[in-house]
């Protein structure tokens, strides 16, 4: 298949081009910065005309560009709006004007906020409690209606706390990398409450292969709206990562704790028997 992803140059992003291109697949990437290993249009998503000339000739899309930091969406919620929904919408329309109907993208757990129950199933309530979660929620509604309204095959991929090797955000605030870092160089160690909040921590290599049977998917049932968890079903506490860690490291973890930040729930985890019997 020729396929264009978006954001090809993250930490998703550079692992699902390699999957894809040891599968035989021919790949675009359209980043704001460049993947080395991959042919790179830099460009940005929100850029309407750009997208148009660029997002063609091809069988399928991933979506994976977008702002993903929950935090920083509470601070600057007009930057999140313009360029996660935004730039969905110049894809789409990209899409829809050179007739490509499979679009792939990357949602979020956060897109339920405080859940009633856990585990959460995939059409439990959908209330986001920051504006990042609330942009996902939108472009799983933007891609429902184009899916609606144009015939496109759409596919919401919804994951947790995704962990592997080559994070490297800046500044970095994934759990794992970020204990890596502060306990390797003994630095205090940062836990919000006691340390007894539970995480789904999903593995890399797992979600790529998630992304590559979302592919088949499209083929199989064309022409829908698929949207599904992907969960290991399997929350770990903050403490117990951190232990493991001090482990695997050989080093005592300096432990700071802070007050639980507001909206933290104490439990997230989801049910992913959907995943497990629609994509295997």
């Amino acid at each position: 298949m020729k396929i264009i992803i978006t954001g090809g140059s993250g930490f998703l992003g550079r692992h699902l081009c390699r999957a894809l291109s040891n599968e035989g697949h021919q790949i675009k990437n359209i980043d704001l910065v460049e993947n080395p290993e991959f042919p790179t249009v830099i460009a940005d998503v929100r850029d309407r005309e750009l997208m148009f000339n660029e997002i063609k000739n091809v069988d399928l899309i991933f979506h994976l560009a977008s702002l993903i930091e929950a935090g920083e969406s509470v601070k600057k919620p007009f930057k999140f709006v313009d360029y996660n929904i935004n730039g969905t919408l110049s894809v789409l329309e990209a899409m829809r004007i050179n007739q490509i109907k499979n679009f792939i993208f990357s949602s979020s757990a956060a897109i339920y906020g405080e859940p009633l129950r856990v585990p959460i199933t995939e059409d439990d309530r959908t209330l986001p409690i920051n504006p990042y979660g609330m942009t996902k929620l939108a472009m799983e509604g933007l891609l429902s209606s184009y899916v609606n309204s144009f015939g496109f095959t759409g596919v919401a991929l919804r994951y947790f706390n995704l962990y592997g090797p080559e994070e490297h955000h800046q500044p970095e605030t994934h759990a794992i990398p970020r204990f890596i870092d502060q306990i390797s160089n003994d630095k205090e160690v940062t836990v919000w409450g006691d340390g007894t909040h539970k995480r789904d921590f999903v593995y890399i290599s797992d979600i790529v292969d998630a992304h590559l049977k979302a592919i088949e998917l499209t083929q199989k049932q064309p022409s829908q709206y698929h949207y599904m968890n992907l969960s290991t079903q399997q929350p770990t506490m903050v403490i117990e990562v951190i232990k493991l860690l001090e482990q695997l490291i050989g080093k005592q973890a300096k432990i700071k704790n802070f007050p639980e930040r507001p909206g933290d729930p104490k439990v997230l985890t989801a049910d992913a028997n959907k995943a497990k019997e629609v994509l295997g």
